[in-house]
């Protein structure tokens, strides 16, 4: 025993100083250059995003949600859902297509735009927000016959306002040079990349930058900037279908609570809302006199809201829509607390009594960056 503990301990001693000793944690310097060894740069001559929709021959459509140019998309408003979009490019290169080593795209946040302590990010999204890089995607080569039917075909004909172009040529240009009967794509001297991306149903609505990098095997770049617009959607989801007020008494006010645990089936008993679209908003909420009518032209009961534990109560009366306070940021759960006080109850024999409540929901700004931590936007 001891003859293998003292030769375990010389190893040690020797491991331990023949180099530098190192700790726990030591930055080490590193470096490269980048050799380029000459030739002509890749070439971007146009860019799109759209819908990865597909025909019954699994070929792109070349669409996206709404006539402008550009490519906008509608949110999904589906809680964990996501919206996935295609990304295109089309790239040649003066010294062979085969020179092309490799087509990117990277997608950036809206700029001025924070996300909120309640946003979750995708896996592959930084989740920075404030108009920062938001993830980067490789491009894949799309086939000589998929290329010239997505870009020739469908997008010409029937979306022709959706690429971004270089700006050196006009679009009719472009189209004519890429699609004509002896053109590149035909002639396969520039091809059509495509790559796939997820967008969260609560990402923000805005604006969102997308860089085309094409690089080729001497390490030569080319880029073109577009952006693609994320439509505005305000909703959210409730875990009720009724507010029950069970027992009340004249003069006295009856108070029914939420709590934060939202539950499918909208069956609780504790009020629950979350947001499901890509804006903020505020709950506005109307109800009926639930039959208790007026007298002397004042109702005979109120209510009051809220929606969680930090702002006051905001009361409101019959057959009037109230904006409650404290938005619900991107993706947020919160409680909302109800009451009602009746000042009178009709004469009847009745003693139960029922009426309608509807929620609703009122888009408010995105939170800013600005202060480094997000507040409010105040601007239109």
């Amino acid at each position: 025993m001891k003859k293998i503990l003292i030769a375990s301990l010389v190893f040690a001693t020797v491991f331990m100083t023949s180099g530098a000793a190192v700790a726990e944690t030591t930055n080490i310097n590193t470096g490269l250059t980048q050799v380029q060894a000459g030739g002509e740069a890749p070439f971007i001559k146009v860019k799109w995003e759209m819908n990865p929709t597909k025909d019954d021959n699994g070929k792109y459509l070349g669409t996206d949600d709404a006539p402008d140019a550009g490519a906008q998309f509608l949110a999904p408003g589906v809680k964990d859902a996501r919206r996935t979009i295609a990304i295109c490019a089309i790239v040649t290169d003066p010294d062979s297509i085969n020179d092309i080593a490799g087509v990117y795209a990277d997608v950036y946040y809206p700029d001025g735009i924070a996300l909120g302590s309640s946003h979750k990010k995708l896996e592959n999204q930084s989740g920075a927000g404030c108009g920062q890089f938001m993830q980067q995607d490789k491009l894949n080569e799309l086939s000589k016959t998929d290329g010239i039917e997505l870009f020739c075909n469908k997008i010409r004909n029937n979306n022709t306002n959706l690429p971004t172009f270089d700006i050196s040529q006009t679009s009719d240009y472009w189209y004519n040079d890429i699609c004509k009967a002896d053109g590149e794509l035909l002639k396969m001297t520039a091809k059509v990349y495509c790559a796939e991306k997820d967008l969260s149903y609560e990402d923000p609505s805005g604006s969102y930058k997308v860089v085309a990098q094409a690089q080729d095997t001497n390490s030569l770049n080319d880029t073109l900037e577009n952006s693609f617009e994320y439509l505005p959607l305000t909703a959210f989801q409730a875990d009720f279908s009724n507010v029950n007020y069970g027992n009340v008494k004249l003069n006295i006010e009856k108070i029914i609570n939420g709590d934060l645990v939202f539950d499918e089936g909208m069956n609780s008993t504790m009020p629950t809302v979350r947001n499901v679209g890509n804006t903020r908003m505020n709950l506005t909420v109307w109800q009926s006199d639930m039959g208790l009518g007026k007298s002397s032209g004042v109702w005979n009961v109120k209510y009051d809201a809220r929606v969680g534990s930090y702002v006051e109560h905001v009361d409101y009366l019959p057959e009037v829509t109230t904006e409650l306070e404290d938005s619900l940021d991107l993706s947020e759960t919160d409680e909302v607390d109800f009451s009602i006080l009746v000042s009178k109850f009709p004469t009847s024999g009745s003693t139960s009594w029922t009426g309608t409540m509807v929620l609703g929901a009122k888009t408010v700004h995105h939170l800013c960056c600005d202060s480094g931590t997000g507040h409010e936007c105040l601007q239109d």
